[in-house]
């Protein structure tokens, strides 16, 4: 298994996304607002999942939260500015969600059925 770096950059992005959110907030900038939330949210997302070891409900709590308000951000981009750019990205946003959902979903199903398959033609021989 490949040794992971030690995440650094990625905790330089976080910041430099809160620091463009604040002085979005200062300047009341929608979009500085906008691409500092972005990147603050999905930055933090990224880091607890590359580099956060731990299997607690908290983390993976965290990492869906993070996401999700990265997306809402997106979404309030998209209705602050009415820019027909974050509306693509808003729509293929919901479409990769739903489709990892439903890949999700019916995945361990077909898997299992292959499995009982696969079993029984084992059993028969």
């Amino acid at each position: 298994m490949r040794k992971l770096p030690s995440g650094w950059h990625l905790s330089v992005w976080v910041i430099l996304g809160f620091l463009l959110l604040l002085s979005g907030v200062i300047e009341k900038n929608d979009v500085t607002i906008f691409v500092g939330a972005v990147m603050a949210f999905g930055f933090t997302s990224a880091y607890l999942t590359s580099y956060v070891k731990s299997e607690h409900r908290l983390k993976r709590a965290l990492e869906v939260i993070f996401t999700l308000l990265t997306f809402g951000a997106v979404v309030y981009g998209y209705i602050i500015t009415g820019s027909l750019i974050l509306g693509v990205i808003t729509l293929f946003l919901v479409g990769m969600i739903l489709f990892a959902f439903v890949v999700s979903y019916l995945l361990p199903r077909i898997r299992s059925k292959t499995t009982v398959t696969t079993n029984r033609q084992g059993h028969e021989r």
